[in-house]
């Protein structure tokens, strides 16, 4: 009587519980856009629709203009540009909602083919694991796309497998990893064949399907270059190729780097391999399927919400076995029921935050400094991250006559193409795979202020001009070589620095007036009455003009920059350890003791604060405390000692 009242309350809670799921995901969805690539779709869709042709060589960028290009996600571009210049910014929100809405819908049905109340966290963590994802890219496609093939061996039905050749086709003109198609196919080919008559047939259906597929791969602009991309991908990786890239691009970095951030996806990981030792009638294809998709979202964090439909697959299909188990040789009824139970008031506790989350965040916008030196509040939702976003250095650009030939750093490429093409050309954007490893090496190089690198590209390419947005990175070492090479600084402020050569000055008098001039630059003090109050504002716009006076050398000028911060931001441990750099520079080791120690107190994992303050004991004579810090960061005393003077600016 009391598991049928225990299984009464569950079903009663199964679809509000799925209704407070789907509008947290909605309320997710809705978030301000992340990352700037939705911004080259955009110009690359608009650019296809007006010339009414697909390009093949590049034609966004200067450095790399006339190369050979294949554009594999043009349709998606087309789709994108015709959303936006109809229906506007909201529209970009739309297409998040319908992809994960859907994508999310079909999770939901695959976990009501068990006890919804198991599946429930699984969807759950799912969705932390794709919110990290939540972005405008053309791969969010794919992981639908995904999760299309993977139905029909899901549910078991045959008749799904006609739709995939026509899913191929949309694929293959929309995203790189469409090579995942033919792949799950060929895996169930090579591990799913058994003796029963249903499974025969389906299984020869699959046989057809699967050369419909790669039929279908074929169907796009350049065929053949579409079909050889992910070869070339996978060549590339496989020979070490593609290092720097993962070194450098964050997204491209393995999840193993930081195992405690990604958690729900590594316990995806682990959840799906216990469910495979429950070995009962398993399916090798399940085997071939976990081992494929794991080595692929192992590969770099932007594939990890890849295995989100692999896993709840591996789940459904073992589910019954796991139940049997538990059922007969474990748990018995009375300890499956708890275990029913505990699921329960987990999935209870779940929902309980997502309506808290509802109820709590939309009160509270992104604070953030202005341009004014005020800070100020904007909405979370359904707009550009003001945060992220350099919109006033754009306008600058976009007002200004400023040199054709341009340097630009990585993340302001796809903006500046969308804000500024065709009537400019940018240096790079987030096309790796066009502007190839040898020019990314001598980028990197560059931004590491590389003399060779410098003058090599600054020649061949004729620059004029460069321009630095640092509202996601620090500003690079390059600002000190540009200033130290007489570039003219006429842009400075939370979202980036532009130079511009002194001839390109000269001959452009229109220009002079907004020539900074750093040893009588003035900050504009804030109003903490007025404007801070409690709030705590994002503040790496405002700390990276600071750093960047400091790599020119401006002491004195990035020492007030820093004060002025740590006015509003009493606890920014950046700011403090690069005061203490400036003290310690001016043999002042007593202030840079002070600065130092609050850097550590408020960042205690901070190793570089920790070396500082080792030479500052150095320094000072206190060989026995600097000893005692080198040690726990397990370095040589003796090393480090030697090579003090090498390591200043460390």
């Amino acid at each position: 009587m009391r598991a049928k009242a225990i299984d009464k309350i569950i079903k009663l809670l199964k679809i509000p519980a799925f209704f407070i799921l789907f509008a947290h995901l909605s309320f997710c969805a809705s978030l301000n856009l992340r990352g700037f690539d939705y911004f080259f779709h955009i110009k690359a869709g608009e650019h296809i629709v007006t010339q009414k042709e697909i390009p093949k060589k590049e034609v966004f960028s200067f450095t790399m203009k006339g190369k050979e290009w294949s554009n594999h996600e043009w349709l998606y571009q087309i789709f994108i540009y015709s959303l936006y210049n109809k229906f506007g910014l909201e529209s970009l929100f739309l297409i998040k909602l319908v992809v994960f809405g859907l994508f999310f819908f079909l999770l939901t049905l695959m976990v009501l083919k068990t006890d919804w109340v198991f599946g429930f966290p699984l969807i759950f963590y799912g969705l932390k694991i794709a919110i990290g994802r939540f972005t405008l890219r053309p791969d969010n496609l794919s992981l639908l796309f995904l999760i299309l093939f993977l139905t029909p061996f899901i549910f078991k039905k045959r008749r799904l497998l006609f739709l995939l050749p026509f899913i191929q086709i949309l694929w293959v003109n929309i995203h790189g990893f469409f090579f995942l198609g033919p792949l799950i196919l060929l895996i169930y080919l090579l591990l799913g064949r058994r003796r029963a008559a249903p499974e025969k047939k389906f299984y020869k259906t699959v046989k057809i399907i699967f050369l419909f597929t790669l039929l279908a791969c074929f169907l796009s602009p350049q065929p053949l270059a579409t079909v050889s991309y992910p070869a070339k991908i996978v060549k590339d990786v496989v020979s070490g190729q593609q290092k720097l890239f993962f070194k450098h691009i964050q997204e491209l970095q393995s999840p193993l780097k930081d195992v405690s951030g990604y958690y729900p996806f590594f316990g995806y990981l682990i959840g799906a391999f216990i469910c495979l030792l429950f070995f009962k009638n398993l399916s090798p294809f399940y085997i071939g399927l976990y081992l494929v998709m794991a080595a692929f979202s192992l590969n770099s964090i932007r594939n990890v919400y890849f295995f989100i439909p692999v896993g709840v697959a591996i789940f459904v299909d073992r589910f019954p076995y796991i139940k049997e188990v538990f059922l007969k040789q474990v748990l018995r009824e009375r300890g499956f029921l708890l275990v029913r139970l505990l699921c329960f008031y987990l999935t209870l506790a779940i929902c309980i935050n997502m309506v808290k989350d509802f109820i709590r965040l939309p009160r509270y916008g992104v604070s953030y400094i202005t341009s004014d030196r005020e800070v100020d509040i904007k909405s979370r939702f359904l707009a550009h991250d003001p945060v992220r976003y350099p919109q006033q250095m754009l306008d600058f650009i976009n007002r200004n006559d400023l040199p054709r030939r341009m340097f630009n750093n990585f993340n302001l490429g796809a903006v500046l193409i969308f804000n500024s093409f065709p009537q400019r050309e940018v240096f790079i954007d987030g096309r790796g795979e066009l502007y190839g490893l040898k020019f990314f090496s001598q980028y990197i190089d560059m931004l590491d202020a590389n003399v060779e690198a410098f003058d090599t590209l600054s020649k061949k390419y004729r620059l004029e001009g460069f321009a630095i947005s640092y509202l996601q990175n620090s500003p690079p070492d390059l600002v000190k070589l540009i200033h130290e090479r007489g570039f003219k600084c006429i842009y400075f402020d939370l979202d980036g620095i532009i130079f511009v050569s002194k001839e390109f000055l000269h001959k452009t008098p229109a220009l002079k007036r907004y020539f900074i001039d750093f040893r009588s630059y003035k900050f504009k003090q804030f109003n903490l009455l007025k404007s801070v109050k409690l709030k705590k504002p994002f503040t790496q716009g405002y700390f990276n003009m600071g750093l960047a006076l400091y790599k020119m050398g401006y002491l004195e000028k990035a020492k007030e920059c820093l004060e002025e911060l740590l006015r509003i931001v009493p606890d920014h441990a950046r700011s403090y350890y690069y005061l203490a750099k400036i003290y310690y520079r001016k043999a002042k080791y007593q202030e840079a003791f002070r600065y130092c120690r609050s850097s550590i107190f408020f960042a205690p994992g901070a190793r570089k604060a920790r070396k500082l303050l080792a030479r500052i004991y150095i320094k000072t004579g206190d060989y026995e405390e600097a000893r005692d810090t080198l040690a726990r960061l397990k370095v040589d005393f003796d090393k480090f000692n030697a090579e003090i003077d090498k390591a200043e600016d460390e």
